[in-house]
């Protein structure tokens, strides 16, 4: 794509209002969730966008992920999208059940309940939790070509370069092809080669001792009349979020008319790898069932039903908050996972890429072509604090699935009330806003030390740096965790 000069002109496609040309060129590597989101925020804000993509294809790989409101703050600005999105989502219940199979609690998301305060996704009548990955991807794959913004796929990006003299950054493919940018945006995950020149060397990180199998499949692999058949939807039911908790595991199903996904946590053997790509014998899952006699036998007879080549096992691992997003010249910046990687049980490892997108855009769009570099260092202020709170969440999540006190039902109380407690302080938030009437203050902290204080937090809340090591032995010696004490976690 040849890059413009900055223009006045204002012009509309397939719906999207866009801002006049900025003369920016955004170069991303990686066509996940987080690099197509913010190639269409930076397009919609008049930039130049190319994205470099290693896979041949899109890739549908994966099976369901969480995506809060404050991700869909921007949707309305893509018509078409906003329509396909609001055709397919639905207010999914999330049933806690025990191990035999009992539905316990039903909870519907904290901003779809009854006299919840608005959320922040305009013209979004329901956000739905959970919403299936590939059907994401493709709906965004769809609006990128919809507005004429290149992929360039078949790319493996294996270094980045930064000339801060001339103000560009490029990234070099495994073929030797140079995509050249005002910015660079690496957003291809946990093992982004980016932190070679961002961070100096990959993030470290912690085993957490565990380790999820996760994949998706069509219903109609499930035998009819079988016992596994049981649990599927009856003809015109909602789909519903299953989450089943057992002795130091948790498996979270999701059955839809169309797919069924389940994400089993568990202890883990050494085996698992940081990897979408590769994928184990249905056999070791049903392994880990095979002695559990307290376990129901619809959900065995459906876990033995798992087909071959669907699941995969990813290591969960803990990595320090990475306060660190930015080149030293500021051409080149993470985004999503490259800078900050979540636990599936915090549910907003989307979200937060999503968000992240929207965040850079904007401030991009307040710096202008002459503060590229600020502008890339701002957006990592605004954004840091905020998420390394979010990356806790996930920790104390994981642990409090692991630890539920049943007796509290014979008390009445919900034993299930903190496990994916989220509050209004995340799912209220609108990253354009906040980076439009921050930008300054931050850029002057910056700049000058002018004091600064991000508002993107709980009320009340005072930021603590904290420790993956910490946090584990914390959890290891039975301490409580007091994340959400610290300000205001309201619903």
């Amino acid at each position: 794509m040849a890059q413009s000069s900055p223009s006045h002109a204002i012009e509309t496609v397939d719906g999207v209002e866009r801002s006049p040309r900025t003369g920016i060129k955004v170069v991303i590597s990686g066509a996940g969730i987080g690099g197509m989101f913010a190639a269409l925020e930076c397009w919609r804000k008049g930039n130049d966008v190319e994205i470099v993509e290693q896979n041949a294809a899109l890739s549908t790989i994966g099976d369901f992920f969480a995506i809060g409101p404050s991700a869909l703050s921007t949707l309305h600005y893509f018509p078409r999208m906003l329509s396909e999105y609001n055709a397919t989502t639905w207010n999914s219940p999330l049933w806690w059940c025990d191990p035999s199979g009992k539905k316990l609690i039903s909870e519907l998301p904290e901003w779809n309940r009854p006299g919840a305060a608005p959320h922040a996704a305009k013209d979004v009548p329901v956000v739905g939790f959970i919403k299936l990955r590939p059907q994401i991807m493709q709906m965004m794959e769809d609006q990128i070509k919809r507005l004429g913004i290149t992929i360039f796929y078949g790319r493996k990006v294996v270094g980045y370069e930064e000339d801060v003299p001339s103000g560009k950054a490029r990234v070099r493919t495994a073929s030797n092809e140079v995509f050249t940018g005002d910015v660079v945006v690496a957003a291809e995950g946990i093992g982004t080669r980016s932190h070679e020149i961002v961070t100096g060397g990959p993030v470290p990180f912690v085993p957490s001792g565990y380790a999820i199998i996760r994949g998706a499949f069509s219903p109609t692999l499930i035998a009819p009349n079988s016992k596994g058949a049981e649990l599927l939807l009856h003809p015109g039911q909602t789909p519903e979020v299953r989450t089943y908790f057992g002795e130091d595991m948790h498996l979270i199903t999701l059955f839809t008319h169309e797919k069924v996904g389940l994400a089993f946590t568990h202890k883990e053997d050494g085996s698992a790898k940081e990897s979408w790509s590769q994928t184990i014998p249905a056999d070791e899952l049903i392994a880990m069932f095979k002695d559990r006699t307290n376990w129901g036998e619809q959900i065995i007879d459906f876990v033995n039903q798992v087909p071959p080549d669907t699941l995969i096992d990813w290591k969960l691992t803990w990595r320090d908050p990475q306060p660190v997003w930015a080149s030293k010249g500021g051409c080149i910046i993470q985004l999503g996972d490259a800078a900050h990687a979540f636990l599936p049980s915090s549910a907003n490892g989307a979200t937060q890429a999503m968000e992240d997108g929207i965040s850079l855009a904007e401030c991009l769009h307040q710096g202008g072509k002459e503060r590229v570099s600020w502008a890339t260092k701002v957006h990592t202020k605004l954004r840091y604090q905020r998420v390394s709170v979010i990356q806790q969440v996930g920790i104390v999540a994981r642990y409090s699935l692991h630890h539920i006190d049943m007796s509290l039902l014979n008390e009445g109380k919900n034993p299930f009330e903190d496990a994916f407690h989220l509050g209004r302080w995340i799912w209220q938030h609108k990253p354009e806003d906040y980076a439009r009437q921050q930008f300054a203050a931050a850029l002057d902290h910056l700049q000058t030390g002018a004091p600064f204080e991000n508002t993107n937090l709980p009320e009340g809340h005072v930021y603590e740096d904290w420790h993956a090591k910490s946090e584990l032995e914390k959890q290891a010696a039975g301490m409580p965790s007091q994340l959400m004490s610290n300000g205001d976690w309201s619903r």
